[in-house]
């Protein structure tokens, strides 16, 4: 296994996709299909959500060509959800598809991709390496149960049974140093997966089988309203037989002549095994102060260890009860509509309305009839 050069004069192909393969990235397993799910009160109903982050580039930039220096920022993910749901009284049965995508870096480690995409010098000395994924792609049935009191109080819960079939765990981290046109350097490798896209691993593929749990609870009054959701508070997918890569990366001197090369080669273990991958839990709020004239909101948003916030206004007098609400941090406008009785909604948000631009997007949307 040669080590890849700075520059694309290094004929690195992964076998059987025809593309360059470069072992210390996850950045190629960026794919973003837009999918979701979630349960609103009504006889039968369809849903869709996405929302979609990406920090140092934009959406499109970050899945295609890296033709601009990334910005500040070390994470981008997505969560996808769609599906189909049954009320009656305070239960409800459904069906839904997931896939949750999340990835991990280092500024260092963006920056050097960004480099090697574009035939740039390296960074002379040490580069500190470090990326993190979790991906899943899976769908099931699940059970919902809601309660509210007369006090204004509400809570309720689903349950969703996992079928899975397409997964990615795994953690790198090291460090490299740029010498002339080479790096050299080491790494530590822990990677699971349902398709090895570092080192080509053959194997039948797994399937896994878990349960997640979401949770949701409130208060309201004709005054304000609260509620808390919060997706994922457990989740547990059990995958059999599933590959497992540990190990090194580690560049040596070869002993050839008059001529010095470093080449990186990986020792650790492959072997398949039981694995139970946890999902991130993933929480929103919000708080409306009714007034005559526009409501006051306040949305908060948490995932993977960070917590945005989006005030806004609503006009619930106005025709669809418009909202609109604005993220200080990443400059992002969300628009919600809805009608009175809640049989449908429309949410649509993004950082930039030149969607190649975006650094975030985010897609709601829903249908219920009453019976």
């Amino acid at each position: 296994m040669e080590l890849k050069l700075c520059s694309k004069r290094g004929n690195f192909q992964r076998h059987g996709k025809g593309r360059r393969w470069w072992p210390f990235l996850f950045l190629a397993l960026a794919n973003l299909p837009l999918q979701s799910v979630a349960q609103e009160a009504s006889a039968i109903g369809l849903e869709f959500s996405s929302r979609t982050l990406s920090e140092p580039l934009p959406i499109k930039t970050f899945t295609d060509e890296w033709d601009r220096v990334p910005g500040d920022g070390e994470a981008t993910w997505t969560r996808n959800r769609i599906g189909i749901s049954a009320n009656y009284g305070s239960w409800s049965i459904g069906y839904r598809q997931r896939f949750d995508y999340s990835l991990r870096y280092n500024k260092s480690t963006a920056d050097l991709y960004y480099r090697d995409e574009n035939n740039l010098p390296a960074i002379q000395g040490e580069v500190p390496v470090y990326l993190e994924i979790n991906q899943l792609l899976a769908h099931g049935l699940t059970l919902g149960y809601r309660k509210q009191w007369s006090s204004g109080f509400f809570v309720g819960a689903t349950a969703a049974w996992l079928q899975a079939s397409d997964f990615q765990a795994g953690e790198l981290r090291g460090a490299l140093n740029g010498e002339s046109d080479l790096f050299a350097g080491t790494a530590a490798l822990d990677y699971r997966y349902s398709e090895d896209l570092l080192l080509d691993h053959q194997f039948e593929r797994p399937h896994g089988k878990g349960v997640t749990l979401d949770l949701a609870l409130g208060y309201v009054t004709n005054a304000r309203r609260f509620s808390i959701q919060v997706q994922d508070l457990y989740s547990r997918v059990d995958w059999e037989q599933a590959p497992h890569t540990a190990g090194s990366f580690d560049s040596v001197d070869r002993d050839v002549e008059d001529k010095v090369q470093l080449n990186p080669l990986f020792s650790g273990t492959r072997q398949l095994e039981q694995f139970s991958q946890t999902l991130p839990l993933y929480g929103t709020a919000r708080y409306i102060e009714y007034t005559d004239g526009a409501d006051w909101v306040l949305d908060l948003e948490y995932f993977d260890g960070a917590l945005r916030y989006r005030p806004g206004l609503q006009w619930g007098s106005a025709p669809g009860n418009p909202y609109l609400g604005y993220e200080p941090e990443r400059g992002e406008w969300q628009l919600q509509l809805r009608n009175e009785s809640g049989s449908w909604h429309l949410t649509l948000g993004t950082d930039d309305l030149d969607l190649e631009e975006a650094h975030s997007l985010t897609i709601a949307m829903g249908w219920g009839r009453f019976w």
